[in-house]
């Protein structure tokens, strides 16, 4: 049964949709191009149009569907902790739409759990994995062995219901979508200044931007360029 809490905040966020839909529109009626950061939830950011689906959301968004960002039309998108909670399908769409909203050689960043990280410290149980042990304990996520810091990774915030990510994976996902020079970053690190700072979690994140590409043939050459890597 869902709790009272619960229930106010679906109430609430299903009287506040059609105004951040309505705000998004009147965002979009500015000139472009435009900056757009997915699942901002409270976030606001200057010069940023910060989408979200939750309950509170300033601009309504659900990134899984079309994109109301008319075609080349943005240099920016930006999403932390979002592709984590979604299944692969729903998270290719929202690699297709980012592709196409973006111009070309306009730049997506993306930060989500490193898997990959989260194993070595899982293996070497170094002084780094009781640090996050700690943390998670801090954190209100229960942690009392190596083996949590997987447990809490795969099951805790949703994350059960979407699918994490490593680094080889996340590049091929972001090839396949038609983008190029895919780079992995530490936490609020970037060589392009409007993606420098945005991380609120540093924590094993996994961060990692990527160039839009626009030509008719980028499909067909992202997938040599997968088979090649994967080879």
């Amino acid at each position: 049964m869902p709790l009272p809490k619960e229930i106010v905040k679906f109430t609430l966020g299903m009287a506040n949709r059609p105004v951040a839909r309505y705000r998004l529109s009147r965002a979009l009626a500015s000139p472009a191009p435009y900056k757009i950061e997915i699942g901002a939830y409270r976030t606001r950011r200057p010069g940023w149009i910060g989408t979200d689906v939750c309950w509170r959301t300033r601009h309504y968004m659900d990134a899984t569907e079309d994109w109301p960002f008319p075609t080349s039309s943005a240099t920016h998108i930006y999403a932390d902790n979002v592709i984590e909670h979604l299944r692969m399908k729903p998270n290719r769409r929202v690699f297709r739409e980012a592709r196409r909203v973006l111009v070309h050689g306009g730049r997506i960043r993306l930060s989500t759990p490193d898997v990959e990280y989260l194993v070595a410290r899982y293996r070497d149980r170094d002084n780094e994995t009781q640090r996050l042990i700690a943390v998670s304990n801090l954190k209100n996520y229960e942690a009392h062995h190596p083996v949590d810091l997987l447990r809490v990774a795969f099951q805790e915030c949703g994350h059960h219901a979407g699918y994490l990510w490593d680094f080889q994976a996340l590049r091929d996902e972001l090839i396949l979508a038609g983008f190029s020079d895919v780079r992995r970053f530490e936490p609020g690190q970037s060589n392009d200044p409007d993606l420098k700072g945005l991380e609120s979690r540093k924590d094993f994140a996994l961060i990692v931007e990527a160039t839009a590409v626009k030509n008719n043939s980028s499909t067909g050459v992202a997938q040599q360029k997968v088979a090649d890597l994967s080879g």
